[in-house]
Protein backbone atom coordinates (compact mmCIF):
# COMPACT_ATOMS: atom_id res chain seq x y z
CA UNK A 1 0.00 0.00 0.00
CA UNK A 2 1.26 3.31 -0.83
CA UNK A 3 1.78 6.76 0.57
CA UNK A 4 -1.83 7.84 -1.24
CA UNK A 5 -3.74 4.54 0.21
CA UNK A 6 -2.77 5.39 3.75
CA UNK A 7 -4.00 8.73 3.44
CA UNK A 8 -7.32 7.95 1.79
CA UNK A 9 -7.95 5.53 4.82
CA UNK A 10 -6.96 8.71 7.02
CA UNK A 11 -9.32 10.97 5.35
CA UNK A 12 -11.93 8.84 4.72
CA UNK A 13 -11.81 7.99 8.78
CA UNK A 14 -11.75 11.57 9.64
CA UNK A 15 -14.55 12.02 7.30
CA UNK A 16 -16.44 9.35 9.37
CA UNK A 17 -15.52 11.14 12.81
CA UNK A 18 -17.09 14.29 12.05
CA UNK A 19 -19.91 13.08 10.24
CA UNK A 20 -20.65 11.38 13.69
CA UNK A 21 -19.79 14.38 15.46
CA UNK A 22 -22.14 16.78 13.46
CA UNK A 23 -24.60 13.70 13.90
CA UNK A 24 -24.61 13.87 17.48
CA UNK A 25 -24.79 17.74 17.57
CA UNK A 26 -27.88 17.40 15.51
CA UNK A 27 -29.81 14.87 17.21
CA UNK A 28 -28.90 16.74 20.78
CA UNK A 29 -29.98 20.64 19.41
CA UNK A 30 -33.30 18.62 17.96
CA UNK A 31 -33.81 17.09 21.19
CA UNK A 32 -32.88 20.76 22.92
CA UNK A 33 -35.70 22.33 20.88
CA UNK A 34 -38.11 19.44 21.78
CA UNK A 35 -37.05 20.23 25.46
CA UNK A 36 -38.06 24.51 24.72
CA UNK A 37 -41.17 23.01 22.71
CA UNK A 38 -42.19 21.14 25.85
CA UNK A 39 -41.72 23.85 28.15
CA UNK A 40 -43.26 26.69 26.31
CA UNK A 41 -46.97 24.25 25.76
CA UNK A 42 -46.47 24.12 30.05
CA UNK A 43 -46.27 27.89 30.70
CA UNK A 44 -48.74 28.70 27.91
CA UNK A 45 -50.95 26.59 30.19
CA UNK A 46 -50.15 27.91 33.54
CA UNK A 47 -50.68 31.41 31.94
CA UNK A 48 -53.87 30.51 30.83
CA UNK A 49 -55.02 29.02 33.64
CA UNK A 50 -53.60 31.54 35.83
CA UNK A 51 -55.67 34.65 33.38
CA UNK A 52 -59.11 32.37 33.96
CA UNK A 53 -58.55 32.89 37.39
CA UNK A 54 -57.85 36.50 37.96
CA UNK A 55 -60.84 36.94 35.45
CA UNK A 56 -62.99 34.89 37.78
CA UNK A 57 -61.83 36.92 41.02
CA UNK A 58 -62.20 39.91 39.21
CA UNK A 59 -65.73 39.11 38.41
CA UNK A 60 -66.55 37.96 41.83
CA UNK A 61 -64.95 41.10 43.46
CA UNK A 62 -66.66 43.42 40.79
CA UNK A 63 -70.47 41.67 42.00
CA UNK A 64 -69.33 42.04 45.34
CA UNK A 65 -68.28 45.41 45.01
CA UNK A 66 -71.85 46.58 43.10
CA UNK A 67 -73.88 44.90 45.07
CA UNK A 68 -72.84 44.74 48.46
CA UNK A 69 -71.28 48.26 48.90
CA UNK A 70 -72.00 48.59 52.49
CA UNK A 71 -70.67 45.18 53.30
CA UNK A 72 -67.38 46.76 51.73
CA UNK A 73 -67.77 50.00 53.60
CA UNK A 74 -67.37 47.54 57.25
CA UNK A 75 -64.92 45.41 55.82
CA UNK A 76 -62.40 48.57 54.85
CA UNK A 77 -63.67 49.93 58.21
CA UNK A 78 -62.38 47.12 60.06
CA UNK A 79 -59.31 46.29 58.52
CA UNK A 80 -58.09 50.26 58.71
CA UNK A 81 -59.37 50.10 62.83
CA UNK A 82 -56.79 46.40 62.83
CA UNK A 83 -54.00 48.13 60.67
CA UNK A 84 -54.50 51.38 62.78
CA UNK A 85 -54.08 48.86 66.12
CA UNK A 86 -50.74 47.61 64.58
CA UNK A 87 -49.09 50.51 63.92
CA UNK A 88 -49.59 52.12 66.95
CA UNK A 89 -48.68 48.85 69.00
CA UNK A 90 -45.47 48.64 66.89
CA UNK A 91 -44.72 52.00 67.97
CA UNK A 92 -44.42 51.69 71.68
CA UNK A 93 -42.55 48.93 71.51
CA UNK A 94 -39.81 51.05 69.65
Amino acid sequence: MGPGGIAAIIAAVSLLLIAGAVAYAVFRVARLIDEVQKTVRSVNRITTSAEQATEKINQALSTLVDKNTNILKIITGAASTFLGRKRSSSKDHE
